[in-house]
């Protein structure tokens, strides 16, 4: 119950609404009539006074009387335990509230901040761009590649071959178990040893197609007119060559089927006499899915690197160049925005839990004003309700007596002793002082802190950040 009515006051004490109610409450008195009827004063009165108790010579106060008195002088004490208590824990969160600590971080958070942005500097020294050699070469190298071919705009090519890859593949695994079904009667080894066969020939239809495509074809759109010309002469040689192919091979299956033992120079001897008497469907049908194929790995290969021959590779050499130094930048600079964020963020909450925790206590120094007040009533109530009961009973006791009363019964009662709350607020009450003038300019500090944080990080990035912005404009280009 006591540390109840300690705690009652405090359960929000550094939120961020801080509102204190009744700081605390003495225990409460008994009403002058529950004390008579519970000490049974009238009965131990009248009892006493019949026998002319206390006698009239004595000069202090009688059994019934102390106990009386001890009631009130216990409840005093437990006041003034409570009291102490109270005032004691007020002074235990003022000191625990760490507001001194948060204070010092502000005071040092300009130099901390400075010296974090000055050792950052010291790695900008190393950055080295405009005199880098691979550099400028890779840069001038792609420069005068589009100048010499007249091309004005940056190479248009994939981020990744991963796609064109996994398509040439595709097509790879599905000619070779299409060719193995179809050639699986032209070997003793079944299906198993058609595909062995269909590997090498996907691989005459796919690969060289897909290879052509990515490297030969895209020399039909050189700038200069005898290169362009064999570019679109090429496409005749690979028309040839799928013909070649897939002629051979329907052929080949065609001769077999009706022969196994037929050599290799008659397959090519009928395939001059007589290149168009496909008589099997099968062996059609292997003539055109071994073509079809062939087609979409070259459309596959022509379109995973840019148009113009060599454009794609002169640009991601280029950028691959500027990247890997790029990435450095880049980090620097990251790193010191995002310190410059934490910076910034956590100088507003430093200052949002100075004004809460002044304002905290500030309250609670104002608790220890009316602690005395109330303890002085209190103490004055418990003399005043204990000189009742006692006055009480020495009517009650006259009342019942045949001798004379006590003299000292004419004399009010007081207590001899009153404790008195030895508090010292004196420390708190200077820092509550000390921190008045820096709660009353804190949005104006605030915000001069922010500027001094932007400008040292201003300072610690302005050259990285002229590189990163160079090598964004380089690679937009």
């Amino acid at each position: 119950m006591v540390f109840q009515n300690i705690w009652s006051g405090f359960k929000n004490l550094f939120s961020t609404e801080v509102e204190l109610q009744e700081p605390f409450t003495f225990p409460k008195l008994e009403k002058l009539n529950e004390v008579i009827k519970k000490f049974k004063i009238d009965e131990e009165a009248k009892k006493d006074g019949e026998k002319n108790l206390p006698r009239s010579d004595r000069k202090n106060i009688s059994a019934a009387e102390e106990k009386i008195k001890g009631h009130y002088y216990s409840i005093m004490q437990n006041s003034k335990k409570f009291g102490t208590e109270y005032s004691n824990n007020v002074k235990q969160n003022i000191d625990n509230s760490g507001i001194m600590t948060v204070d010092a971080k502000i005071d040092n958070y300009k130099k901390d901040s400075t010296n974090w942005f000055n050792e950052k500097k010291k790695e900008s020294k190393n950055f080295k761009y405009f005199d880098n050699e691979k550099i400028k070469d890779a840069t001038n190298r792609y420069n005068e590649f589009r100048k010499k071919h007249s091309l004005n705009r940056r190479a248009n090519f994939p981020p990744s071959l991963v796609y064109y890859y996994a398509t040439v593949s595709a097509l790879f695994l599905a000619e070779c178990l299409i060719n193995g079904l179809f050639l699986k009667e032209v070997t003793r080894s079944g299906i198993m040893g058609g595909i062995g066969i269909a590997v090498i020939i996907s691989f005459f239809n796919v690969w060289i197609g897909f290879l052509y495509g990515r490297f030969v074809l895209p020399f039909k759109n050189h700038f200069n007119g005898t290169v362009k010309f064999f570019g679109f002469l090429s496409l005749l040689i690979i028309l040839v060559w799928f013909l070649c192919v897939n002629f051979f091979v329907a052929h080949y299956r065609d001769l077999v089927v009706v022969n196994n033992e037929i050599a290799f120079i008659e397959v090519i001897q009928f395939i001059l006499a007589s290149p168009f008497e496909i008589k099997d469907f099968i062996s059609f049908a292997l003539l055109v899915v071994g073509i079809v194929f062939g087609v979409s790995a070259v459309g596959s290969g022509y379109k995973s690197d840019d148009p113009y021959p060599g454009f794609g590779a002169a640009e991601r050499f280029k950028d691959n160049t500027m990247k890997r130094y790029a990435d450095t930048h880049y980090k620097y600079l990251m790193e010191c925005k995002d310190h410059k964020d934490h910076l910034i963020r956590e100088i507003r909450e430093l200052y949002k839990q100075m004004r809460i925790k002044y304002k905290s206590i500030n309250q609670m120094i104002d608790l220890f004003s009316t602690l005395g007040e109330k303890y002085e009533i209190q103490i004055k109530r418990i003399n005043s309700e204990c000189k009742q009961a006692i006055m009480h009973y020495r009517n009650e006791n006259e009342r019942a007596r045949t001798d004379k009363p006590p003299k000292y019964f004419e004399k009010p009662f007081i207590f001899e002793e009153t404790g008195r709350l030895n508090v010292d607020i004196n420390d708190q009450t200077k820092m509550v002082l000390k921190l008045k003038n820096k709660i009353s300019t804190i949005e104006k500090d605030q915000k001069e802190i922010v500027k001094h944080i932007e400008s040292k990080y201003e300072d610690a990035t302005k050259k990285v950040q002229d590189l990163v912005d160079f090598h964004s404009e380089e690679l937009e280009r």
